[in-house]
């Protein structure tokens, strides 16, 4: 995207306003408050949410430091105990728990918008089935203000229903979601091809090379670099989602549908290779007496453990969880495969090599493989790992009620936007509770918060403009080869603004400026930054109050459907618009 800036400068009059309707102007310095909300989710030894707790009940450290509650409320079945507006920092304990407040006060900050993640590149046909249909009774008993949006990975990230609180376009969603193909079952077919390529390639040479050559390991380093990038695809679509969610307001909540992911993808094999080849007894099936006396060009069991970590993924998915904590975002994940084994291992492995792969090792740690990455990105995030259950419909339940009942816990770090990742721990005084909670956040820098801001509204279409901004669309006009010019002016009220006298006794202010579009497929344009300088003399600054100040900026798109996300930044007042337009774009007649 190309993007021409014509810099009006401009006070336009405005024939409505006068300048006694005209705000003062903001002189002087403010100040960005930052303060870092913890979701906090307490329950008893049952799993009951407790919800009678007070602030005083509560410890927060942030990196091993105690620091101090200002904010806190109590959230139950959909209502606050105390709305954000008020929620001023506290010097004395309350007297008792918060009251709730009627549902109709639920603020913006805590609307609730839910994600359904159906991951369809690791995910079988009929495990995704009976899931979904328990999924629906769970999407049917969500609050009416709160809003659901549904996605699929597939061989992409798609976005299969926008946010929405209408429960018949989320049935539609289902039914459609329901039709399309999956890639679960390519995961065991995998495995078993390299599984068969070992055993060929071991019975060939078992004669001159001996039956643990190191040519039977190709196969395997194979499959699981294959498996390892897969993993990582995966990760990373997951990351575009949630960096895409991170300016949108309230609370997020993302339910990922899988059958999981392997944190150590082909550790299962290899494992299987140290049973053949570690000298051991218990499998029945080792070919080496001792492994002290393996020689050179022989594999030794030993190996074959370290080799596969080469492979590890957990740092990618740490990554992704800070990613999400980064954004305020609590993942759920749920395991759609639950207790259902394969029809027979022959199925998964081969009749020539049932033997090898019904040892219990190896089915123990390729269902561990596949667990272990979704219990910890629930527990990094405050969510829950939905595990082990083909009726989940009881876990769905206390999914639900996390959702609407929790603490919101709030402090003032002593930095502000430094970029770094902090750790986060909550304590609750009382014994015998259950806490859970985001373990990490970053402290944002405020450039960065704005982006995330754009990139919330040209995916999501989410405005917020307490600048008053307005836009204005022009025609369209040819800008090259298949290229539309579309011209948009900008106009801001200037007491909107903050402006501060200089030396020369001007008053000067400055904006910044972030741009970005999505066309009809999905693909986004780079955020473009642009300052933009105010400065108006001292004998006009009050006159100036009761006028707007233009900007005109062009952007050269590509024909077809294009949404467009502009965000204004007031660099004085810490003060951010942004807002998100949606317009086709058409290559005007008579040119190419």
């Amino acid at each position: 995207m190309r993007i021409r800036l014509a810099i009006l400068a401009a006070i336009a009059g405005v024939a409505c306003c006068g300048l006694a309707q005209a705000a003062p102007p903001q002189f002087g310095e403010l100040i960005e408050v930052n303060v870092v909300n913890v979701d906090v989710h307490v329950t008893d030894r049952a799993g009951r949410p407790v919800t009678d707790l007070r602030r005083e009940d509560f410890e927060v450290l942030e990196d091993g430091k105690r620091v101090e509650v200002t904010n806190f409320q109590v959230m139950t079945a959909g209502v606050a105990g105390v709305p954000p507006m008020a929620s001023a920092p506290v010097s004395a304990p309350s007297s008792g728990p918060a009251q709730p407040a009627p549902a109709a006060q639920l603020p913006a900050e805590e609307r609730l918008h839910l994600i359904v993640y159906v991951d369809n590149f690791n995910l079988e046909p009929a495990h995704r089935s009976r899931v979904l249909k328990q999924l629906r009774g769970f999407l049917k008993d969500l609050r009416p203000e709160d809003l659901v949006m549904m996605v699929t990975n597939d061989l992409g990230l798609t976005v299969r229903l926008p946010f929405t609180g209408d429960r018949a376009a989320m049935e539609s969603a289902l039914t459609a979601i329901e039709t399309l193909p999956t890639q679960g079952q390519e995961a065991w077919n995998e495995r078993r091809q390299a599984l068969t390529r070992v055993l060929a390639i071991r019975e060939a040479v078992r004669k001159m090379d001996g039956p643990c050559s190191r040519m039977i390991v190709a196969p395997i380093e194979s499959y699981a670099e294959t498996t390892r990038q897969e993993v990582l695809r995966s990760i990373n679509a997951m990351t575009v989602l949630v960096n895409s969610l991170s300016g949108v307001p309230g609370r997020k909540a993302l339910l990922h549908v899988s059958d999981g992911l392997p944190v150590t993808p082909g550790e299962e094999v290899y494992q299987l290779m140290a049973e053949i080849c570690s000298g051991g007894t218990a499998s029945g099936v080792a070919d080496v007496a001792d492994p002290d006396l393996i020689g050179p060009g022989q594999y030794s069991g030993r190996e074959a453990m370290l080799d596969a970590q080469r492979y590890s993924t957990v740092e990618d998915f740490n990554k992704l969880a800070a990613h999400a904590n980064a954004n305020r975002v609590t993942l759920y994940t749920l395991q759609a495969s639950g207790l259902a084994a394969p029809a027979s291992a022959s199925a998964v492995w081969g009749t020539d090599e049932v033997v090898l792969a019904q040892l219990p090792n190896i089915h123990s740690i390729a269902a561990a493989n596949l667990r272990n990455s979704l219990t910890l990105l629930a527990s990094e995030t405050g969510g829950r790992a939905i595990l082990d259950a083909n009726d989940v419909t009881a876990d769905l339940h206390q999914m639900q009620r996390d959702l609407e009942s929790y603490y919101s816990v709030g402090y003032s770090p002593s930095h502000s936007g430094d970029g770094r990742e902090h750790r986060i721990e909550v304590r609750v005084k009382r014994p015998g509770l259950q806490v859970r909670h985001r373990k990490s956040y970053r402290d944002k820098p405020a450039i960065e918060r704005a982006v995330d801001r754009t990139l919330a509204a040209v995916y999501h279409g989410f405005e917020d403009n307490p600048l008053e901004v307005a836009i204005e669309l022009g025609a369209q006009t040819p800008a090259g080869k298949d290229r539309v010019a579309v011209p948009i002016k900008l106009r801001i009220p200037l007491f909107r603004l903050g402006i501060f006298p200089q030396a020369d006794k001007s008053y000067h202010g400055r904006l910044r400026l972030f741009v970005s579009t999505r066309d009809g497929k999905g693909g986004v344009s780079p955020i473009r930054q642009v300052e933009v300088p105010l400065q108006i003399k001292p004998e006009e600054v009050l006159y100036a109050m009761g006028k707007l100040f233009e900007y005109e900026l062009t952007l050269n798109l590509l024909p077809g459907e294009q949404h467009i996300a502009i965000a204004v930044r007031d660099e004085a007042t810490t003060t951010t618009s942004v807002l998100s337009r949606t317009l086709t774009v058409s290559m005007p007649l008579g040119t190419r």
